[in-house]
């Protein structure tokens, strides 16, 4: 088949082929540097996430291991250990004894092998700093207990007693 093409004609003919092939190459290697950053922003993704696992599993140990202690430590609590005793017994240590008011104690049921014994203490007239060494002694007696709920009021004629309601929980096995 003979064409009847001019130089020129051949001429624009091969530019615009060349032109459609660079076009082509320019498309398939945009397409790849493109999937490329997209794998890119995909690592980085994935590698914060894996961060974020890893800080969870951390996490997910700490808290197991903080539960077999406390499992351990419920395993060899006192038997007949009574909170209000305990209580009753720092206060009157710690000279505070007739600062406090009612102590109400409640038992309340964690599912079906442990049970929480809460004891909530009034205390009248006390000074901050006596309130602060009687909380740290309580939360570090060697027993499983802490304060779960403080309220605490200023009197309006003086600004340094305090009126204090407090609950002390421990935990324990069920009998």
């Amino acid at each position: 088949m003979k064409t009847n093409l001019t130089q020129r004609e051949i001429r624009v003919l091969a530019v615009a082929g060349a032109f459609v092939i660079v076009i082509l190459i320019y498309l398939g290697v945009d397409a790849v540097v493109k999937s490329y950053d997209d794998l890119g922003d995909r690592i980085r993704v994935e590698r914060e996430d894996l961060k974020k696992i890893v800080h969870l599993r951390n996490q997910y140990r700490q808290t197991h291991d903080r539960l077999e202690v406390i499992r351990e430590q419920l395993g060899q609590a006192e038997k007949g250990f009574s909170l209000v005793s305990f209580i009753e017994d720092l206060a009157t240590k710690e000279e505070i004894r007739g600062n406090m008011g009612s102590a109400k104690q409640k038992t309340m049921p964690l599912g079906e092998e442990y049970k929480e014994d809460l004891v909530e203490i009034e205390l009248t007239d006390i000074p901050l700093a006596k309130l602060v060494n009687f909380i740290h002694k309580i939360e570090n007696s060697g027993h499983l207990l802490r304060v779960k709920r403080l309220k605490i009021k200023t009197r309006y004629d003086n600004r340094s007693l305090l009126h204090v309601t407090m609950q002390v929980s421990t935990y324990s096995k069920k009998s």
